[in-house]
């Protein structure tokens, strides 16, 4: 079974914003740009298939998350439950992708990097593909990354 990744990113980040945030996403053709209320999570698949997915969450929207998921007013939130919010999306969109991969595999727990002037590296990854969502609230960076030696096979049919 060949996914369309995009499109099924695309489905998943728009099912978890409108049940869980109550909010409409939409892909962009526009690339995210990092600003300093930026928080970023990723959680790892490993099994059958083995990579992971990253959020970049924009800080707007992910103060707005944080404000849907735990019910309280935006002016409440703080910066922990922003980081709580990323970390808990990213548990929501791995397992919605690990569902539809070859299983079986497992889920890592979170990690979430927030802050200044920061970088995030996977190594000896690469991103095999990605997709920027909006809303009303910010943006959404989703990356899917594989090992580079899975992705150049995969690349190459081999």
């Amino acid at each position: 079974m060949e996914l369309d990744l995009k499109s099924v990113l695309e489905q998943i980040v728009q099912g978890i914003a409108s049940t869980m945030l109550d909010m409409q996403m939409f892909a962009a053709d526009a690339e995210h740009t990092s600003s300093d209320g930026d928080v970023a999570a990723t959680v790892q698949i490993a099994g059958e298939w083995t990579g992971g997915v990253l959020l970049r969450l924009s800080g707007d929207f992910a103060c707005a998350a944080a404000s849907a998921m735990l019910q309280i007013d935006s002016a409440d939130v703080t910066a922990e439950d922003c980081r709580d919010a990323a970390g808990e999306l990213s548990n929501m969109v791995g397992g919605n992708l690990k569902s539809l991969l070859p299983g079986p595999s497992f889920l890592s727990l979170p990690t979430v990097v927030a802050g200044h002037d920061y970088q995030l590296l996977v190594h000896d990854a690469v991103t095999v593909d990605q997709v920027v969502m909006v809303g009303e609230h910010g943006t959404l960076l989703v990356q899917v990354y594989a090992p580079v030696e899975a992705a150049a096979s995969a690349a190459t049919g081999a």
